[in-house]
């Protein structure tokens, strides 16, 4: 994590060699888990026996090694901006909603004020953090991978239909997002149409597409004089443009919920409404295995019971070729870049030396 000015947001993706580990083969016993006990022994030497235990008790180690990975991160950003040893860097809940927060001991009203969130999926973890701002800032981050449930996803797609899919998760989305995801045109780049783009019934095509394993007959207009073109699409890539995007939803609701301190469970959720929503696409030559940052979306338009909101500002970057994370700040402030982290350098080290 960089230094920034007083006042600014800081974001960090999980470090490099927990996310790595993370990525490993899925479905790990609890003996596995317990090995963590000794693989990673100088890291959990750093968290308190309760926060031990909280690594501990998952039953798989991907799931262990990313709850590791997030009380280290919550440690390290209290630690490097608070100036406070590691072992005073104590993690408290806020009262109302148990969001994550740092309490200095004895109540000193002069240290640096800040408020951070985080989130883990799929071997990653994320961090955002609003630091030496004067008055009460709020932050919260999200991470999704579009395609760590792929054969779940296209199992109920096959037999249902893509929108069926979507209304399973109805009760987490305003209605007018419900009827975006099923029916908004998907980008024509999307879909492989590098050059040009679709109109009229080719675009009420993809719009409706919602099964997979069929053929598209879509017409390709170019512009400039050049005669449309006739393309045959998949629309596989059609279904899983629409899952990109259900995904980016998903990411970019989840980020304003937890700024707010609550959870998907929040009564006011069907209030929420977030539109204007383009979902950013990873870089081209991205590998498969690496984090590279890939479009970053923003001007997102949101509104609260039909109000708008104007004070808050939302970004969603992809990394890599499935994972997207969000952040968000309220009030509305410049949100720096996201930075990954090397576990041992970025982490461990800093620890260690500021015990």
């Amino acid at each position: 994590m960089r230094h920034q000015e007083i006042g600014a947001t800081n974001r960090t993706v999980a470090p490099r060699h927990t996310q790595s580990m993370a990525r490993t083969e899925t479905g790990r016993s609890r003996d596995e888990v317990e090995e963590l006990k000794s693989v990673a022994f100088r890291a959990l030497a750093l968290l308190s026996s309760s926060e031990q235990e909280a690594v501990l008790k998952y039953y798989h180690v991907k799931d262990a090694k990313m709850s590791l990975a997030s009380h280290l991160l919550k440690h390290l950003v209290i630690t490097k901006y608070c100036n406070v040893p590691w072992s005073k860097s104590k993690v408290s809940r806020q009262p109302t909603h148990g969001k994550p927060c740092y309490v200095p001991e004895g109540g000193d009203d002069e240290h640096v004020h800040m408020d951070f969130n985080v989130s883990h999926q799929a071997g990653i973890v994320s961090l955002i953090a609003a630091v030496g701002f004067e008055n009460q800032v709020d932050v919260g981050t999200d991470v999704v991978c579009a395609n760590e449930r792929s054969v779940q996803d296209y199992a109920s797609i096959d037999k249902e239909g893509f929108f069926a899919w979507v209304d399973i998760h109805g009760d987490v989305f305003a209605d007018s997002e419900l009827n975006g995801m099923k029916l908004s045109p998907v980008a024509a780049q999307s879909v492989g149409i590098a050059v040009g783009d679709v109109g009229g019934y080719a675009r009420d095509a993809l719009s409706r597409c919602q099964w997979r394993n069929r053929k598209l007959d879509v017409q390709v207009v170019k512009g400039d004089g050049v005669p449309e073109e006739s393309v045959e699409l998949s629309s596989n890539v059609v279904i899983e443009a629409k899952l990109r995007r259900f995904y980016a939803m998903w990411c970019l609701r989840e980020t304003y919920v937890k700024m707010t301190g609550e959870a998907l469970l929040a009564s006011w959720l069907k209030d929420l409404e977030i539109s204007n929503v383009q979902t950013p696409a990873a870089k081209d030559s991205a590998d498969p295995f690496s984090l590279e940052a890939g479009d970053v979306a923003r001007d997102f338009k949101i509104a609260f019971k039909r109000k708008p909101v104007k004070d808050v500002n939302m970004e969603l970057s992809a990394l890599g070729l499935a994972y997207m994370v969000g952040g968000c700040v309220r009030p509305s402030a410049v949100m720096g870049k996201w930075l990954e982290l090397n576990l041992e350098t970025d982490v461990l080290d800093i620890a260690e030396a500021n015990l």
